[in-house]
């Protein structure tokens, strides 16, 4: 008899005794979650608990994710049934649909389990944006006369100007970076490979780090274009750290996390009246409806401006 809900345990403590496989799942999508999508660590954390009960119902069961199947998800949703209110019941669902779609960027199932167990349409929220002075104010944070803050400028620089992912501009190799043409070959979600405009200011940046990176590193470093002192790849934590210190530096009160530049990219050029499947196409959305999230935003712009008015002819 599986337990009830409440008794199973809600926090990540115990994903120490999943199997080793989930565990290492859950720890890598944990990243993802907080630095791809740029999710709060609550929301995280209550994705996570939610996995993790699921797993508790399939002790025995399963010792990966590889091996769960539309029965046992049924069975699961069977229980919670039973067992859930329907706001609990929804949740978990969308916590579980979200693990379905990093196991399938990860190729860890080759078809989502979840796609035909519907859930309450629930309308996304926007999300958060820098304006245009907060973003010249984070890019001009960085030194301009040390190699890392050349390097960090020309990487915060690039993910807005180009809309990329913390994932892919760590990614980035200096074969990937066409001055001449003015675009990035650039590997998304799934190995699909898109060209993406790269900006005039961002080409100067990067021209800039490019003439002093042998300074960061004497020995041979790796191939990708932003290395470490050590000649390492810089990652997606080293990155967001940074951006989160230059956004202090620059005085902005926000919570600012590498997704927000990609948002505000989107955002800049919808309200500069660019096509919404040719931002769409520069984001690498495979689904037009989430591209079609920032069409709220420009919504609340028309809205506020709208409200102005009102006031001003009451």
């Amino acid at each position: 008899m599986p337990k009830s809900a409440k008794e199973f345990p809600q926090n990540h403590e115990h994903t120490r005794k999943l199997p080793q496989r989930i565990a290492e799942v859950l720890e890598d999508y944990k990243t993802y979650m907080r630095l791809e999508l740029g999710r709060s660590k609550n929301t995280v954390d209550s994705y996570v608990s939610d996995i993790v009960l699921f797993c508790e119902f399939a002790a025995g069961k399963i010792e990966s994710f590889a091996d769960v199947d539309e029965d046992l998800i049924s069975e699961w949703l069977a229980y919670l049934s039973r067992a859930d209110k329907a706001t609990s019941q929804s949740r978990k669902l969308s916590a579980l649909k979200s693990l379905a779609r990093y196991l399938m960027e990860e190729e860890i199932w080759d078809k989502n389990l979840f796609e035909y167990f519907a859930r309450p349409k629930i309308r996304r929220a926007t999300p958060d944006v820098l304006d245009a002075g907060e973003i010249d104010d984070v890019i001009s944070a960085p030194q301009s006369d040390t190699p890392e803050g050349l390097r960090d400028r020309a990487m915060i620089e690039l993910m807005y100007s180009s809309g990329l992912r913390v994932s892919e501009l760590c990614s980035l190799s200096y074969a990937d970076i066409d001055v001449q043409e003015k675009v990035l070959r650039v590997r998304g979600k799934g190995g699909k490979t898109r060209l993406v405009p790269v900006g005039d200011m961002a080409l100067d940046a990067i021209e800039k780090y490019r003439a002093v990176r042998g300074e960061l590193c004497k020995k041979k470093a790796v191939g990708e274009f932003f290395i470490t002192r050590r000649g390492g790849k810089i990652s997606r934590k080293t990155f967001w750290y940074n951006l989160k210190k230059y956004a202090s530096l620059a005085g902005v009160e926000k919570n600012v996390k590498p997704h927000m530049l990609r948002h505000s990219f989107a955002t800049h050029l919808l309200r500069n009246g660019v096509n919404l499947m040719m931002i769409r196409e520069m984001l690498g959305h495979s689904d037009l409806s989430t591209t079609q999230i920032y069409t709220n935003l420009a919504n609340d712009d028309i809205l506020r401006e709208y409200s102005k008015l009102k006031t001003r002819n009451r």
